[in-house]
C-alpha cells in the first residue's frame, strides 16, 4: 500500500470521515489520488476498466483532468463527492479517471474529438461518455450537477444516456460512429506555399487579432507561444509589419498585465478576460518554459530592458515554486489556496500599505507603488481584492524594494498545492528554454546542464529509452511518449548549441533513433505513444505540438549528424501534414515555422570561433545551425553536401551572399 494512501486514510479518520477507497489506490498520480475516497467507483484507464464495461455491457464515464485544475476541483466537489450523483454514475456507467499529464496522448485524442464536435477548443475537466468498445457518443467539458452554465446537469444526463445505452445500444453506437466520422473529416485545401504561405498565415492571424489589447480572440486569452514564435520568425525573415505588431503588442500586454505575476514573477496559464487583467491562477511549467524563451528572444531583438527583467524573474519564480533540491522542476501549482481561487496572489490595499509602512516606506511612496500596480482600496478583482498589473510605463522610486516587501507579505499565506510529478517532456521544454536564454544570464546554462543530467539520470529506462515521469518515493513511471523524446531531443540540441559539448549531440541522436523505432509508422505518420493507434497531430492548442517539435529536431539533427534519413523523415512528415497546413495554417504555427524556417544550412567552425561569433551569427543568419569541428576555417553545408569554405566568417558570407538561408 502506498504511503500517500495510508496518509489519506489517516487524515479521513482524524476528520471524522470514512474513506472507502475505489480502484485508484494503486495509482501514483496526485490527481487520481485526490479522487481515491470519492463515492464514485473510479477505475484508472486500463484493461480492468474496459473488461468491466464489456462484462456488464455498461458505457464508460470518462473524466479527464489534472491535479491543479480549478474547474476539476469544482466538479469534484459538486458532483464526484456527492453521494447521489455518484450513485447515478455507478449505476449506469463504469467510471474512469485520467490524469491528462500522465496520459497526454489519451487526453489529446478526446480533445481533438471535442473540437470537431463542438467547433471550439476544449479544456479540463473533459467529460466523455464512451461505448464499451471505447467510442465517444457524448462529449463536454465541465458539467454542473444540475442544469446550468448552458449545459444539462449530471443528474439528468447520466440516467438519460445510461438508459439510452442499456435499452438502445445501437443508437449510442450510431452516434459514436457519426462523431468519429466528423473527427476524421479533412478541411478543404488551398495552394499557397513558401513566402506566399507566410503572407497567408499573417493575413489569417491579422483577421482574428485583438488590435486593442493584443492576442487572439476575446476571452479567455491564452499566450499562444507557438504563434508568437512563428510571427517573430516571419518578421525577421520578411520584415512584415503586421507580424511585428502582433508579436510586439501581445508580448507587452502579457508582461504588463495580470497574466504576469508582477510581485513574484512568472506567468499564469491564461487570463479570463479580453484585456489580460484577470488570470486563472495556475502556474504551469510548460507555459513559463515557452514564454521564457520568447521574452529572451524579444530582448535580444528589441533590447527592451523590461523583458530581461521578466526573464530573470520568471526563472527565479519557477525555481522557488516548482524547483526540487536536485535541480529538476515539478509540473504545476494550483489556482486555489487558502480556500479560494487566487488566495495566495490577490492583494488588499490596506494590508499592503501597512506592510510597506512597517518596512520604512512613507505613505506617499507606498501609495505610488500600489497605484502603479492597480492595487485599489475597492479592489479590481473581487470585492476589496486586487490582482497586480502595471498601469504606467515607468515604475515609481524604490519599486524593487517594495516588491520584496509584498513578496514577504504573500509568503506568510497558505501556499498553493504543487503537483509533484517530474514530467520528462515539460522538464525538457524548461531546460531548452534555459539554454536558449543563457546569453541573458550566464547562471542559466549551469542550471540547465544540472537539470538535464538529473533528468536523464531519473527517467532513463536502462535500455536506451525514456520514462514519461518521475516522482519522489515512486521512481520513474510510464513508457516514454513522443512528446518526451521530442522535447528531450530539443533540450539536448539546445545544450549543444550553447556548449558545443559532443555528448549532447550524441544523446539527441540516440533518442531520435529510438523515437523513430517506437513511434514512426512511415509515410510521415507518427504515433503519440508506442502502445496506441492514435496518430500524433500538429495542433499547438495547449503547448507546442510534440510532432512539430520532433520534425524540427530531425531537421537540425540531419545537418548536425550528416544523417540523410532524418532529413527524409522530416520531409515525409511535413508532406503528410501539408493539406492541413495549407487549409488552416494558423492552427499549426510550429509546423508552419518548421516548414518555412526549419534549418537548411549548417555552419561548421572550431568551437572557440563559433562562440566568439555567436551574436553575429544569431543576428545575421538566424536560421543556420552551428557545429563545432576540428578543422581550420569556416564551412557551410546543407543536407548531404557542403558548398562553401573560407578562412573567415566574413569571407564565407561573401561566397554565399546570393543565397537565401531563411528558406
Amino acid at each position: 500500500m502506498r504511503r500517500y494512501y495510508i496518509l489519506l486514510l489517516l487524515l479521513s479518520l482524524l476528520q471524522g470521515g470514512q474513506c472507502v477507497p475505489n480502484h485508484l489506490e494503486e495509482s501514483a498520480s496526485p490527481y487520481l489520488r485526490q479522487h481515491l475516497c470519492n463515492p464514485v467507483e473510479w477505475y484508472p484507464w486500463g484493461k480492468e476498466a474496459f473488461e468491466k464495461a464489456r462484462e456488464t455491457h455498461k458505457p464508460i464515464f470518462l473524466s479527464i483532468g489534472y491535479s491543479t485544475c480549478h474547474w476539476c476541483h469544482v466538479m469534484a466537489r459538486e458532483s464526484f463527492e456527492n453521494p447521489k450523483i455518484a450513485e447515478l454514475i455507478n449505476r449506469w456507467f463504469v467510471a474512469i479517471k485520467v490524469d491528462r499529464e500522465e496520459l497526454p496522448h489519451i487526453d489529446r485524442r478526446f480533445q481533438r474529438i471535442y473540437r470537431a464536435v463542438r467547433k471550439r477548443s476544449g479544456g479540463w475537466p473533459l467529460t466523455v461518455f464512451l461505448t464499451e468498445e471505447g467510442l465517444p457518443f457524448f462529449i463536454a467539458t465541465y458539467l454542473p450537477p444540475e442544469e446550468g452554465y448552458g449545459e444539462k446537469g449530471l443528474r439528468d444526463l447520466v440516467p438519460y444516456y445510461g438508459r439510452l445505452y442499456a435499452e438502445h445500444p445501437e443508437k449510442a453506437r450510431k452516434r459514436a460512429r457519426a462523431i468519429m466520422r466528423l473527427a476524421k473529416r479533412k478541411p478543404p485545401v488551398t495552394k499557397s506555399a513558401g513566402k506566399a504561405m507566410a503572407q497567408r498565415v499573417v493575413a489569417r492571424l491579422w483577421e482574428r487579432f485583438d488590435r486593442r489589447y493584443g492576442g487572439w480572440g476575446r476571452r479567455p486569452k491564452f499566450p499562444q507561444s507557438a504563434t508568437l514564435r512563428l510571427l517573430a520568425d516571419i518578421a525577421r525573415a520578411t520584415g512584415d509589419e503586421r507580424a511585428k505588431r502582433m508579436y510586439r503588442q501581445t508580448l507587452k500586454a502579457m508582461a504588463d498585465g495580470g497574466l504576469y505575476d508582477q510581485i513574484d514573477g512568472g506567468f499564469f496559464r491564461y487570463c479570463a478576460d479580453r484585456a489580460w487583467q484577470m488570470p486563472h491562477f495556475e502556474k504551469m511549467l510548460y507555459t513559463n518554459a515557452e514564454l521564457l524563451a520568447l521574452y529572451a528572444q524579444a530582448f535580444r531583438r528589441d533590447g527592451i530592458g523590461r523583458y530581461k527583467a521578466v526573464v530573470n524573474e520568471t526563472v527565479q519564480a519557477v525555481n522557488r515554486l516548482l524547483g526540487t533540491p536536485e535541480g529538476l522542476w515539478r509540473g504545476a501549482s494550483d489556482a486555489e489556496s487558502g480556500g479560494r481561487e487566487g488566495g495566495y496572489y490577490l492583494m488588499r490595499r490596506r494590508a499592503c500599505e501597512k506592510a510597506l509602512e512597517r518596512a520604512g516606506f512613507a505613505p506617499k511612496e507606498a501609495g505610488a507603488v500600489l497605484d502603479f500596480l492597480d492595487i485599489k482600496a475597492e479592489g479590481n478583482f473581487d470585492s476589496e481584492y486586487a490582482q497586480p498589473r502595471r498601469t504606467g510605463r515607468r515604475p515609481p522610486p524604490r519599486f524593487e524594494a517594495a516588491k520584496a516587501v509584498l513578496r514577504r507579505l504573500r509568503a506568510g499565506r497558505p501556499k498553493p498545492f504543487v503537483d509533484g510529478k517530474i514530467l520528462t517532456s515539460w522538464n525538457g521544454m524548461w531546460i531548452a528554454s534555459l539554454f536558449n536564454s543563457a546569453d541573458l544570464n550566464a547562471t542559466f546554462s549551469g542550471m540547465a546542464e544540472r537539470g538535464y543530467r538529473a533528468l536523464v539520470r531519473r527517467v532513463s529506462d536502462g535500455k536506451g529509452g525514456l520514462r514519461h515521469q518521475w516522482m519522489l518515493g515512486e521512481g520513474a513511471m510510464g513508457e516514454g511518449l513522443l512528446e518526451d523524446y521530442a522535447y528531450l531531443i530539443d533540450a539536448a540540441l539546445s545544450g549543444y548549441a550553447r556548449t558545443f559539448q559532443a555528448s549532447y549531440l550524441a544523446e539527441a541522436d540516440r533518442w531520435a533513433k529510438r523515437a523513430l523505432a517506437l513511434f514512426y509508422e512511415g509515410d510521415g505518420k507518427w504515433r503519440m505513444a508506442a502502445d496506441t493507434p492514435d496518430l500524433a497531430d500538429a495542433d499547438d492548442r495547449y503547448y507546442t505540438s510534440a510532432l512539430s517539435t520532433m520534425i524540427g529536431g530531425l531537421k537540425r539533427l540531419a545537418l548536425l549528424r550528416d544523417n540523410l534519413r532524418y532529413a527524409r523523415v522530416a520531409t515525409e512528415s511535413l508532406r503528410a501534414l501539408e493539406p492541413l497546413l495549407r487549409a488552416e495554417p494558423e492552427r499549426y504555427p510550429e509546423a508552419i515555422r518548421v516548414w518555412l524556417y526549419g534549418p537548411a544550412r549548417v555552419v561548421k567552425a572550431p568551437a572557440d570561433k563559433l562562440r566568439r561569433a555567436r551574436e553575429a551569427l544569431a543576428r545575421r543568419h538566424p536560421f543556420w545551425v552551428q557545429k563545432a569541428h576540428e578543422g581550420e576555417g569556416w564551412t557551410l553545408c546543407g543536407a548531404g553536401r557542403c558548398f562553401a569554405h573560407a578562412q573567415t566568417l566574413e569571407a564565407l558570407e561573401r561566397r554565399v551572399s546570393g543565397a537565401k538561408p531563411s528558406f
